[in-house]
């Protein structure tokens, strides 16, 4: 008899784990599918413009090396920047003569903010023969178009830390300098996250049926296929919390701190889970140095180390600049432009951001979800006392980076944005998922 259950236990986890699959494959396909369809502006989607940008930047400037682009009819594609509009303009109709000539090729776009123009040619441009020709030019860019706005050649991003400008890098190298290698990361990281959230939830409930709640949960959350189609940081910094949260879960509270610090690392906001963490092993009793050494300095020297190309690069104490800068814009608001929301209104849809047009996608949510996800935080108290102390986990997760969000609030950044609530997806998936398995399991014993 015991042979037979097992067999039945493992052919259910099977099951489980095959469903769960398929729907995250399904997801990324939808997601790849949306991410295909957006054309933005010049073909890049909202803030995708500072961020391609800085991680075309810093793949030349750090370390060197160049993406390619050759488009759908075969040509190279350029962006040639003058040292100024008025060398531009004394060298405009030469060099289109000479582009055309010698490299087959066309002016493809015209800057009206920056002194540059994009071209495409059937031959590999001779860097060394245009340089010698029109000194003037100084930077010669392969790669995507760039978008048309000022400082788009020096721009590096340098408010927001790192590791997703690599990751999107790292794409644009391997796979092209287009739209969808830019995204193409975002989705895998979209993916993941869900699928890492089954699995911490299936842990947490001891329950891998209960944990496919999470999927429709999710598929239903609009925000979370949206910032996993774009080019932007928030999905990286979901992906890498909810791999703290699986952790954290398994008492690897080390390998949580890795991840917090991988999160940090793709965005300033990863750092508000630093004090989950922290109250987490406060409360289990990890011991005195662990708990003082794991959330706080692990995390800082993962991000001190993805930081060290950029320290090379600008010195440290151009280094320490750029960080002061960084976190000055990050606490405080910024100029009049898109829709912004207060923490409190992502929850119900207030003014959300708006990515692209045509097809229409924003940053909005399933209200149904969070509401759930919060019913399920007031409750947290009475379902770990009751039934499972471990559901504290992805209470304190979704709490402290909530409230770091009320915190930079507060303390002046007024123009927030309803993406950043996928930072907080994957836990509310999980708490919704909680709520709902024990109201579902109270309602049956209630029934016989």
């Amino acid at each position: 008899m015991r042979l037979v259950k097992i067999d039945q236990v493992d052919e259910r986890h099977a099951i489980c784990v095959v469903v769960a699959v398929f729907l995250v494959v399904v997801f990324a396909f939808f997601c790849f599918d949306l991410a295909a369809r957006m054309q933005g502006t010049s073909g890049y989607v909202a803030d995708e413009t500072w961020y391609v940008i800085s991680s075309r930047n810093v793949l030349r400037d750090v370390f060197g090396v160049q993406p390619s682009y050759v488009d759908s009819e075969g040509r190279h594609n350029y962006t040639v920047f003058f040292r100024s509009f008025s060398a531009l303009k004394e060298d405009n109709e030469r060099f289109r003569d000479f582009i055309r000539v010698r490299f087959n090729g066309v002016v493809t776009k015209d800057y009206e903010k920056v002194a540059a123009l994009s071209v495409a040619t059937v031959e590999e441009i001779d860097r060394d023969a245009i340089s010698e020709i029109f000194p003037q030019v100084k930077l010669i860019q392969s790669g995507y178009w760039y978008p048309d706005v000022s400082g788009a050649d020096t721009y590096m991003n340098a408010e927001h830390p790192p590791l997703a400008k690599y990751l999107i890098g790292i794409s644009m190298l391997l796979l092209g300098d287009q739209p969808i290698s830019w995204r193409l990361p975002g989705i895998v990281a979209g993916a993941l996250a869900l699928l890492v959230t089954y699995f911490f939830t299936a842990k947490l409930l001891n329950n891998e049926v209960a944990a496919l709640l999470v999927f429709p949960l999710a598929l239903t959350d609009p925000i979370l296929r949206a910032m996993s189609s774009v080019a932007m940081l928030d999905i990286y910094v979901a992906f890498f919390l909810a791999l703290s949260l699986w952790f954290a879960l398994r008492r690897s509270y080390l390998l949580s701190a890795v991840f917090i610090g991988l999160a940090s690392t793709s965005k300033f906001t990863g750092l508000f889970s630093v004090a989950a963490l922290f109250l987490l092993m406060l409360v289990r009793k990890a011991g005195v140095k662990k708990t003082i050494l794991y959330p706080f300095v692990v995390p800082f020297l993962i991000w001190f180390g993805f930081n060290l190309p950029l320290i090379v690069k600008w010195g440290f104490q151009g280094w320490i600049g750029e960080i002061q800068t960084g976190l000055r814009w990050f606490l405080t608001s910024r100029p009049p432009g898109p829709a912004v929301s207060d923490p409190w209104g992502w929850f119900v849809n207030q003014s959300p951001f708006t990515l692209n047009l045509n097809p229409d996608v924003a940053a909005s949510v399933n209200p149904a979800v969070y509401l759930l996800a919060l019913v399920s935080l007031i409750l947290t108290p009475y379902i770990a006392y009751k039934f499972n102390r471990d559901s504290i986990i992805p209470a304190l997760w979704f709490l402290l980076t909530f409230l770091g969000y009320i915190l930079v609030y507060i303390l002046g950044n007024r123009t927030m944005y309803s993406f950043y609530a996928v930072t907080l997806s994957v836990m509310a998936y999980a708490l919704a998922t909680v709520f709902l398995f024990y109201f579902l399991t109270f309602l049956e014993s209630r029934s016989k």
